[in-house]
């Protein structure tokens, strides 16, 4: 990310200010403003969307801010290597939504038997989570194969590089596409059960399920925040800095 001169300027991206103020991550979640897929939009365009002032969420990100234990709040993970972010992103966020998604395979299935007659649209959730645990399980499979191994390369400075002769930025649009579609299936989930409502006399397990998906949403927005945001940027710019270095240390040998 490039760094922010003024943090209170409405023009500046809703991604940049989420990367340098993490404590803006509860407030964006809270007025539903996407800081994540369309985090190069400004804050000032996010908030017509959801027909905010801007201003007023800037104040609120300043109380969040005065407010907040260190504990409570995101690390400011433009402060850390590829490396340390990359293994962050593998050991948490990924772990995390395996583990949700293992919980959903087995509780999704069972509330469509019993509540399936008189929720009808619980049977297009459970389609939409099975088409979702695919795509995420393979999304990460060629994160932690092919784009972090990559990024963790161009973390070594010191290295010669070799490796598929095209630039990072051909895996990386491959995973902002991903992100965009997993954007649009969360979408269609709130929608259909009314931004994971529960009904008055569902089961547990119907209640495991909503809860289950509202969580599975939250963590995802921060992960590909620190992907989108964070990650990718740092690591198009790494890309940029060793062509421009090759490219001199070429030009001065044949000096």
């Amino acid at each position: 990310m490039h760094p922010v001169t003024d943090p209170h300027d409405p023009a500046l991206s809703i991604g940049a200010i989420a990367a340098s103020r993490p404590a803006s991550i509860a407030v964006f979640e809270r007025l539903g403003l996407d800081y994540c897929c369309h985090g190069d939009r400004s804050l000032a365009d996010a908030c017509i969307d959801r027909a905010v002032d801007p201003k007023d969420v800037l104040r609120e990100i300043d109380a969040a801010e005065r407010g907040a234990t260190e504990e409570a709040v995101e690390r400011r993970w433009t402060e850390v290597s590829m490396t340390e972010l990359a293994d962050h992103i593998e050991y948490t966020h990924h772990e995390c939504a395996r583990q949700m998604l293992a919980r959903l395979a087995e509780t999704v299935p069972r509330v469509v038997r019993v509540h399936g007659d008189a929720h009808p649209e619980l049977r297009e959730v459970a389609e939409i989570v099975a088409a979702m645990s695919e795509d995420m399980h393979d999304h990460f499979v060629r994160e932690e194969r092919v784009l972090f191994p990559w990024l963790r390369r161009l973390d070594r400075h010191s290295e010669l590089h070799t490796g598929p002769p095209w630039s990072v930025r051909r895996p990386i649009d491959c995973m902002e596409h991903d992100h965009s579609e997993l954007g649009g299936l969360f979408a269609r989930l709130r929608a259909l059960t009314r931004d994971y409502s529960v009904p008055p006399g569902a089961c547990a397990s119907y209640r495991s399920v909503m809860d289950t998906l509202g969580a599975l949403e939250r963590d995802t927005h921060i992960h590909i925040h620190k992907e989108n945001n964070i990650l990718f940027p740092a690591g198009i710019r790494a890309e940029e800095e060793a062509s421009a270095h090759r490219k001199a240390a070429a030009g001065g040998a044949g000096a």
